[in-house]
């Protein structure tokens, strides 16, 4: 591993590519490779998650680095979705400020993506009400993961109280801009603004990881 992460290391200072778009290319969170390499959590990659790597940086290598601009990696459907496993969705009805009404009654499940594949719980919700347009527009279904801990500028789903089977649950998604103990500092875009609400009401914080766009 450790001839992997200089491999990664190289390319990144030479601007072939990013720690951001080799994570994207393997179905894992932004920071997942640059964590990798500089503080080597995890100790290892999955050996497909390694051929991809290398098959990005040999690719990368094989032509002048982009000088400006986002050079899109195009990645194989078997490493982004699971053909064999199935994502339960939830549906949320809306609620008032911005809030909906989750209901844990999967009203249809999609293919499991690969970052959620081994994640207890994982779940999709069904986007509705624009106040997080154009990161999400309702009809899209945002990927949770439920275990992640809250971390500042990632989008996350609040509840009040842990969601149960059958029940339906007061919920919001918006972008964690910034938290201390006793709040979370949150935007939404539609209309903009960014505001606090105190952790004692929403203590559960689930990550979202990704979307599948309305179909």
């Amino acid at each position: 591993m450790d001839e992997i992460r200089q491999r990664i290391r190289d390319a990144v200072d030479a601007k072939l590519t990013t720690y951001k778009d080799l994570s994207a290319a393997i179905g894992r969170n932004h920071a997942y490779v640059q964590q990798f390499v500089e503080r080597g959590t995890p100790q290892e990659l999955r050996q497909r998650d390694v051929e991809t790597i290398l098959g990005v940086i040999d690719g990368a290598g094989s032509r002048p680095a982009p000088r400006r601009g986002f050079a899109p990696v195009l990645v194989p459907g078997e490493q982004l979705v699971r053909g064999d496993r199935r994502l339960p969705v939830y549906a949320a009805a809306r609620g008032g400020d911005g809030h909906v009404i989750v209901t844990f009654d999967p009203v249809e499940y999609v293919k499991m993506p690969t970052i959620l594949e081994s994640v207890r719980g994982g779940y999709g919700l069904l986007i509705t009400g624009d106040s997080m347009v154009p990161a999400y527009w309702p009809g899209d279904t945002a990927l949770i993961h439920p275990s992640l801990p809250a971390q500042r500028d990632t989008d996350v789903v609040l509840y009040h109280t842990p969601p149960e089977p059958k029940g339906g649950d007061e919920a919001m998604i918006k972008r964690l801009v910034g938290m201390s103990e006793r709040e979370w500092t949150l935007q939404q875009y539609q209309p903009a603004n960014i505001f606090k609400e105190f952790r004692a009401d929403w203590p559960v914080c689930h990550r979202v990881v990704g979307k599948y766009n309305s179909r």
